[in-house]
């Protein structure tokens, strides 16, 4: 199955020539009500709130997402994330790119479809003890299916406005032996997978190696020339990017909005 990530072009480019794919915490997504759907019984000891928020942080920390969606033709997303239409959308064989497993992910692409909700849902979670408490997110690498209610609420819950999205979610343990990850660029392993930690805009991204052969797919956007020109790369550096691209074994697409509609289409360019 293939799913795909909408971003700048410049990104595109760091994630072919890489072959990684950005992770990001919960903490660092764009929607700041993320994780709230979180709720526990009354609690003897602590108060339900401060579990909750205690919860959040520690999943945030412990567990990255990579965020994908369903189609690469959807306006609105090349609009929001797609850099306006300027940037490309790369499709992934979650497969290829061992996304799917229960083994290597928390939350695997096929248990990751975001459930979109116009209220907060109201079941509680049970109490959960201090030392429960303390280990969540130190140990858990593989889809545990007794956690997955907990998993689902703090990471695949969100309100109805965002359903535009149709967004696919996988869920990944970054949890390493450096606890500066957050503040320098930074290599490591574990069972979930190798990873690079850069820092973008202040924060970090976790950039997961994958095969090169998982990128199956490459769109283009509608004003993606306009903008590579715009920033003063030549029409012959674009077309030997698309060029390179298509060399990898990667079909590479364009985009255009379709004659009297406001969708979208893809097509094949006559010079590829």
């Amino acid at each position: 199955m293939i799913l795909y990530k909408y971003v700048s072009f410049k990104t595109a480019e760091s994630i072919i020539k890489t072959s990684t794919i950005g992770f990001s915490c919960l903490e660092d997504l764009n929607d700041p009500f993320e994780g709230t759907s979180v709720s526990f019984e009354d609690q003897d000891e602590i108060p339900a709130n401060v579990v909750a928020n205690a919860v959040r942080n520690r999943m945030s920390r412990n567990f990255g997402i990579l965020s994908l969606t369903r189609t690469p033709l959807n306006p609105t997303m090349w609009s929001h994330y797609g850099d306006e239409h300027r940037g490309v959308v790369i499709g992934i064989d979650i497969d290829v790119a061992n996304l799917n497993t229960t083994s290597a992910n928390l939350i695997p692409a096929k248990y990751g479809d975001v459930i979109y909700s116009s209220t907060i849902p109201g079941k509680v979670l049970p109490k959960i003890s201090n030392e429960g408490l303390m280990e969540i997110g130190s140990q858990v690498e593989a889809f545990e299916e007794q956690n997955y209610e907990l998993f689902k609420r703090t990471f695949l819950y969100k309100s109805l406005p965002w359903n535009y999205e149709e967004e696919v979610r996988v869920v990944k343990n970054i949890n390493c032996s450096n606890s500066l990850t957050r503040i320098l660029d930074f290599r490591f392993e574990n069972k979930s997978g190798t990873w690079s930690s850069i820092q973008f805009q202040g924060r970090p991204i976790y950039c997961l190696s994958i095969p090169p052969e998982s990128i199956k797919e490459i769109y283009l956007g509608s004003s993606t020339y306009k903008n590579v020109s715009r920033l003063g790369v030549p029409e012959e550096g674009y077309s030997e990017t698309r060029k390179s691209w298509i060399n990898k074994g990667i079909s590479v697409f364009n985009v255009r909005r379709i004659k009297d509609s406001w969708q979208l289409e893809s097509y094949v360019h006559n010079g590829s």
